[in-house]
C-alpha cells in the first residue's frame, strides 16, 4: 500500500479517502492516540468471542507499537497466550476521530522497561509500586488499521454538523483511509 489520496466520486460522500504505510500510518497512530489515549482492547475469548475491555495506552512508539500496563494473571493474558491478535479501538471526542487496529500483543515483564513507563498513578492498580509482582506490560504491534478523521478540528467539526443538519445538507466528512504498517 503506498500514501495515496483521492476524493470519492460521489456527490453524497463528500469525505476523502487517504491510505497511509509505513512511517506515514505510524505518525497517524501517534497523532491519533494521543488525542484519546484510551481504547477498547479486544481478545478472543475462551469460547472464541470478542471480549472487549476499557485499557490506556501508557506509550506509542515511533514505529507503531503501543504499551500498556496489566496483570500478568490477568484473563485478557490467558486469553492472549491462546491467539495473541487484538483488535483496538480508539474515539478522540464527540466531533473527532476513530482509530480501529489490529495486530498482536507480547507480554513483557521487563523490570527495565516497567520502570521506564511507570508513573506513580499506576499505584492505583500495583499497590506495592512498580516492583509489584503482578505488573506486567503488553506490547502491541499493530500490522494493519483504519481510521476516520475530520481536517479542521471538533469545534469545526461541530459547528459543519450542525450547519448541515439545519440545511439538510451533507458537509465536509473528513477523512478516511486504510492504514498498514
Amino acid at each position: 500500500m503506498t500514501d495515496a489520496s483521492r476524493s470519492t466520486p460521489s456527490n453524497d460522500d463528500v469525505s476523502t479517502e487517504q491510505d497511509l504505510s509505513g512511517p506515514a500510518a505510524a505518525q497517524k497512530i501517534a497523532d491519533m492516540v494521543k488525542a484519546g489515549n484510551s481504547c477498547f482492547f479486544c481478545t478472543l475469548s475462551m469460547s472464541s468471542q470478542l471480549h472487549a475491555r476499557p485499557m490506556t495506552v501508557t506509550e506509542v512508539e515511533a514505529g507503531g507499537a503501543l504499551w500498556f500496563f496489566t496483570e500478568v494473571d490477568s484473563l485478557k493474558n490467558i486469553e492472549l497466550d491462546r491467539d495473541p491478535r487484538v483488535t483496538l479501538f480508539f474515539k478522540e471526542g464527540d466531533n473527532s476521530g476513530h482509530l480501529k487496529l489490529d495486530g498482536t500483543a507480547t507480554l513483557v515483564t521487563d523490570p527495565a522497561t516497567i520502570h521506564r513507563l511507570w508513573s506513580p498513578k499506576m499505584r492505583a492498580w500495583f499497590t506495592e509500586g512498580e516492583n509489584d509482582p503482578r505488573i506486567g506490560l503488553l506490547r502491541v504491534d499493530p500490522i494493519s488499521g483504519e481510521y476516520w478523521d475530520n481536517r479542521h478540528g471538533t469545534a469545526i467539526a461541530g459547528i459543519k454538523m450542525l450547519f448541515g443538519a439545519i440545511v439538510g445538507k451533507r458537509v465536509d466528512e473528513g477523512v478516511h483511509g486504510s492504514l498498514a504498517l
